[in-house]
């Protein structure tokens, strides 16, 4: 009985412990989700849960975890920096170490992005890329908290200061709100208005036709690598059943500015060694054709 108690009270302490060091960090740090700090404090307290000798323990841990967020240096965006040029670097911080591919991914979405944005109003066109930057980087560990990754980005985004509409932006790309309503956290991700513009459409349309290697394919070759890495019952391949023709108009509306104003990067030739060409990423094609080669192949 004895050892029961003093295992009991133990664990009590240890839960103190936590919420204390919990509160403490999430109070220097509010950029990062609460949840994301409760499971670092605990996992870290779970290593010495067999520890002869308990009276450091809180000092080790506290050690451990600042190391950790030390390790993941994001600022705070402040109206002086340069938009872009801000999610750029934070998006380098959150996901080239520790998510490699989904930083190709990340730096092909944001190319296509930048130039695309042309065909917008000026004031437009930094809003855009800095999106197309900063869209997945829910992903990372230190952003993902309810494992929905538009809506983690965006939280983390608005605790950082970063425009509103660029948080709105990452947490409804891509026809993230059928993702959402299958998971149930529709009302959690109705924080934040989806303005269903030209800039929005922009958004899907750079992401769904770069590959996750960074690389241009069509709306059909994305829709169909999604739905082969993910699986049947993964909710992102699930809800193409209800948003993939909403996806596909968004691309498509893209598509068609784009045409209009002679930009649509149909078959337009890659600078790499293989001088292959990359597919229009239009659903069902386009007649951007070789004139699209010529305009844009030298690029």
């Amino acid at each position: 009985m004895p050892g029961t108690l003093e295992k009991i009270a133990h664990r009590r302490r240890g839960e103190q412990e936590i919420r204390r060091l919990e509160a403490l960090l999430r109070l220097e740090q509010p950029q990062f989700a609460p949840g994301v700090v409760h499971e670092w404090v605990a996992r870290e307290f779970a290593r010495f849960d067999d520890a002869p000798v308990r009276a450091y323990i809180p000092i080790l841990v506290e050690r451990a975890v600042r190391a950790r967020l030390r390790a993941t240096p994001v600022v705070p965006y402040w109206p002086a920096v340069e938009l872009v040029d801000w999610a750029r670097g934070t998006a380098e911080i959150l996901l080239a170490g520790e998510l490699p591919r989904r930083w190709q991914h990340t730096r092909g979405v944001a190319g296509r992005a930048s130039e695309v944005s042309v065909v917008l109003p000026p004031g437009e066109r930094a809003v855009l890329v800095a999106a197309a930057w900063l869209h997945d980087i829910g992903y990372a560990s230190p952003v993902s908290a309810t494992g929905l990754h538009s809506l983690d980005g965006a939280r983390f985004l608005a605790r950082l200061g970063v425009p509103s509409r660029v948080c709105a932006l990452v947490a409804h790309h891509s026809g993230a709100a059928a993702v959402a309503s299958l998971r149930g956290l529709a009302g959690q991700l109705a924080e934040f208005p989806d303005e269903r513009g030209p800039v929005r459409d922009a958004l899907w349309y750079c992401d769904m036709s770069t590959s996750p290697w960074g690389e241009p394919v069509s709306f059909e070759q994305r829709m169909a690598e999604i739905q082969s890495r993910r699986g049947p019952e993964d909710p992102v391949v699930r809800a193409l059943a209800i948003n993939r023709g909403e996806r596909a108009a968004a691309v498509e509306r893209t598509a068609e500015l784009l045409r209009r104003t002679g930009r649509c990067p149909a078959s337009v030739t890659r600078s790499d060694a293989r001088s292959s060409t990359s597919p229009c990423c239009c659903p069902g094609g386009c007649s951007g054709g070789s004139s699209a080669v010529r305009r844009h192949g030298a690029r």
